[in-house]
C-alpha cells in the first residue's frame, strides 16, 4: 500500500502542477486541509475514494487519470 500511496500522490501533485494550481487552492476547493493534501501528495496517506473524486473534480480530470500509469 505504501508504494500505491506514493505513486498516487505523485500523480495528484503532477496534475495539480500541470493545472497551475497551488496546493492551498486545491485543498480549499476540495474541502480538505492543506496538511492532509500534503500528506496525500507525499505518499503518507491514502485518500478515500470520496476525496479522490473531489480532487479529480476540482482539477477537471476524470478519476481514472490518477491511476493511468500506476
Amino acid at each position: 500500500m505504501k508504494e500505491l500511496a506514493k505513486q498516487l500522490g505523485k500523480r495528484i501533485s503532477g496534475v495539480r502542477r500541470e493545472k497551475k494550481m497551488t496546493s492551498e487552492k486545491l485543498a480549499y476547493e476540495a474541502g480538505i486541509s492543506k496538511g492532509y493534501l500534503s500528506d496525500v501528495e507525499n505518499g503518507k496517506k491514502l485518500p478515500s475514494l470520496k476525496v479522490l473524486a473531489e480532487l479529480a473534480d476540482v482539477l477537471g480530470v476524470r478519476l481514472r487519470r490518477f491511476f493511468e500509469t500506476l
